[in-house]
């Protein structure tokens, strides 16, 4: 790998530094990659990346700061500020020169060929001389989008000259004055540069395994997060780095993992819109159908494997997880696909598509290899499904009788599924309570007798309960007000349930903070940061991490489980204000998970 100081600038300008600050970073992550993992890209891509590794400083510069940015059309009349105007045409001219060892790192504007795309690099100003100069008139007030509809119209209707001209087509017709288009919109813009899709799609790659994070286009890039680190702005916790080198298996399976990685992020932007909105819903689940026969294949392949599919016994010890370290598979494209029929799930759900969800739901439970964590919620939907939404309905003048034998065959079955849930190892404590619960209301719907109710080591009907206490306050009323309740406050000031709360507390001489949960997940990360940060194989594999890789993972405790049973005997006895204080001193400031240091 080329040195980040090939024929580098002096290090006293401050605005040179600065940019091999980027640069240093951008290479570090090329040549770690390069260096442990060069198998999870091919000959022809490893020689792409050192090519432009050889490039001089600035155009490897330039490229970083282009890779940060949104990957689209960008003026270079823009890029100013990351250098003068001589050195940044001629780092263009660079980048967009194609080798015999590598094609080129970015497109010029002579390879725009998209009209409406180009249209939207002009500025409200431009499109406006551009369609006066075109005869389009009655554009004042327009927006941005209904000029660029009108010019596009205009450009593709055949004039006079061009009816009566004889061409092959008129599709050839249409195309050559939409060519014509984007020649007249360069000329407006001047020289463009765009990072050639090919290259960046590697370079996205890299910094995948690098960071063992997606990189999503226009979001705050683990790359963002290492240059804020580098300068000071954030600070990671101190911990011994061990770099693996065996997360993923080959390119094949990065190239998958990615890829589902970016449907996945679709489906859950699709997924955060109004239940209302079906029509995002219902592309949500479109996405989904392409997918589902890959799954089910998935699920078959599985269950021949064996090994992968079935129940895991944690101990502890990472070779007796079958097949791979079960927190690893969070990194395989089979994660990722599980996830994205989760996701397919709830779009049926909100598209009130019951027995499409009832379907996906038992497709999931089918498998124990991935999301074990999550099939406590599956059950309880499951059963929800079957007592509820997907019970019989009873028809107006039928038989009555017959419509009690199918309703009571529904209630079986969910009760069925409940004892399913509890014999089921992964389900975890919070659910095992609620399909208790679900349980013994369905037993009670069916008229069981106490002699017939189910018993099991594992049904958990109630919690140690929670002393309550009881804030009384006059709510406002306001029906033009959307939004959380507002309630007369200190000195009749509009404030929270949760202020005014705060507020009788502070009359009995308390003091108070509303935190959600962000007290108890800082008291146990003040609590564990050692542990939390304790070094194993592969899981603190880069010095930016604000958690390891098994974090939030089923296997996090079993790994660590005579750390943590430790600890907390520490903690009954009552050790644990030296502990918070200890790590406090230790870690404050740094960016770890569960931590806000704004309420210590």
């Amino acid at each position: 790998i080329a040195d980040s100081g090939l024929a580098s600038p002096d290090a006293e300008d401050g605005q040179k530094t600065e940019r091999l600050l980027y640069l240093r970073i951008f290479d570090n992550v090329l040549q770690t990659v390069l260096s442990g993992e060069s198998h999870l890209f091919s000959d022809q891509e490893q020689e792409t990346l050192r090519a432009f590794a050889a490039l001089e400083w600035h155009s490897r510069y330039l490229y970083t700061r282009l890779f940060m940015r949104k990957h689209g059309w960008i003026r270079v009349s823009t890029l100013q500020t990351y250098g003068e105007k001589m050195v940044v045409e001629q780092s263009c001219k660079c980048l967009g020169t194609r080798t015999t060892r590598h094609d080129p790192f970015v497109q010029s504007e002579a390879e725009l060929a998209d009209s409406e795309e180009a249209l939207q690099l002009l500025t409200l100003p431009e499109l406006k001389s551009l369609a006066k100069a075109r005869g389009i008139k009655q554009l004042t007030n327009k927006a941005k989008e209904v000029i660029c509809s009108a010019i596009l119209k205009g450009t593709k209707q055949r004039t006079v000259v061009s009816f009566f001209r004889k061409t092959s087509s008129a599709d050839d017709s249409t195309k050559q004055r939409l060519d014509s288009l984007v020649r007249e919109i360069t000329k407006l813009t001047g020289p463009l540069v765009k990072l050639s899709p090919a290259t960046a799609e590697l370079f996205e790659r890299l910094h995948l395994v690098f960071f063992r994070t997606p990189t999503f286009r226009g979001d705050d890039t683990p790359m963002k997060v290492a240059v804020l680190a580098t300068i000071g702005q954030i600070r990671f916790p101190k911990y011994n780095v061990v770099r693996s080198h065996d997360l993923f298996a080959s390119r094949d399976d990065v190239i998958q993992y990615k890829a589902l990685l970016e449907v996945d992020s679709q489906m859950s932007e699709l997924g955060s819109a109004l239940v209302k909105d079906t029509e995002k819903h219902k592309q949500g689940w479109d996405l989904f159908l392409t997918y589902r026969d890959a799954w089910a294949h998935h699920v078959k392949s599985l269950n021949e494997k064996g090994g992968l599919n079935r129940p895991l016994t944690f101990s502890g010890t990472s070779d007796e997880v079958v097949a791979i370290e079960y927190w690893k598979r969070r990194f395989t494209s089979g994660s990722v696909l599980a996830r994205i029929v989760e996701r397919g799930a709830k779009f049926a759900a909100n598209l009130k598509q019951f027995a499409d969800e009832e379907g996906i739901l038992q497709s999931l439970l089918a498998q124990t290899a991935y999301r074990l964590g999550k099939r406590g919620d599956w059950y309880e939907r499951l059963i929800l499904l079957h007592s509820a939404h997907l019970k019989p309905k009873r028809a107006k003048g039928g038989d009555k009788q017959t419509s009690d034998t199918l309703l009571r065959q529904a209630l079986l079955t969910a009760r069925d599924l409940c004892i399913r849930a509890l014999n089921d190892q992964h389900v975890g404590r919070l659910s095992l309570h609620s399909i208790s619960r679900q349980m013994r209301a369905l037993e009670a719907k069916l008229s069981f007798e106490k002699d017939r109710l189910y018993q099991h080591s594992r049904v958990l009907l109630e919690w140690e309960p929670a002393p309550e206490r009881t804030v009384y306050g006059v709510r406002i009323n306001d029906r033009n007000r959307r939004g959380p309740s507002l309630w007369d406050g200190n000195d009749e000031i509009p404030c929270s349930v949760e202020r005014l709360a705060l507020w009788r507390y502070q009359s009995l001489g308390y003091n108070g903070l509303h935190s959600e949960n962000a007290m108890a997940t800082t008291l146990f990360s003040l609590l564990f940061w050692d542990i939390i940060f304790h070094p194993l194989p592969g899981t603190l594999d880069t010095e930016y991490q604000s958690r390891p890789l098994d974090m939030g993972n089923e296997s996090f405790y079993f790994s660590r489980q005579t750390l943590i049973e430790e600890r907390l005997k520490e903690i009954a006895g009552g050790e644990f204000a030296d502990i918070i204080l200890a790590n406090y001193d230790f870690g404050y400031g740094a960016e770890c998970v569960g931590v806000s240091w704004d309420i210590t």
